[in-house]
């Protein structure tokens, strides 16, 4: 039993570290394309992005510890359903400001 939870815990520990890591390697990335200026502005803007994709996915697997197994599907569900909701409120309410400011 104490070997299931060890076992357990490394694995868990393991995950941590290695999301942390590639966490550190996309940010360091990221700022060295913007301070280095190795490609053009527009195409900074690009990468960047890309790059901060990547982590968000790497934040999903190794911190979230989001999966499409039995167990972990209703976390996806619910993660999709509030980036649902965050999607309505942001666009919502960008399309209700841009109403106003061309009515007045």
């Amino acid at each position: 039993m104490y070997s299931l939870i060890k076992l357990h815990m490394n694995k868990e520990i393991k995950s941590y570290l290695f999301g942390f890591l590639f966490s550190i390697i996309l940010t360091c990335l990221s700022f060295l394309v913007v301070i280095e200026k190795i490609f053009s502005h527009e195409m900074n803007y690009f990468i960047v992005l890309f790059l901060a994709v990547i982590q968000i996915i790497i934040h999903f697997l190794y911190f979230l510890h989001l999966n499409f197994s039995a167990e972990g599907k209703w976390k996806v569900v619910t993660l999709l359903f509030i980036m649902i909701i965050i999607f309505i409120v942001f666009f919502g309410s960008i399309w209700i400001m841009s109403n106003l400011n061309h009515h007045l």
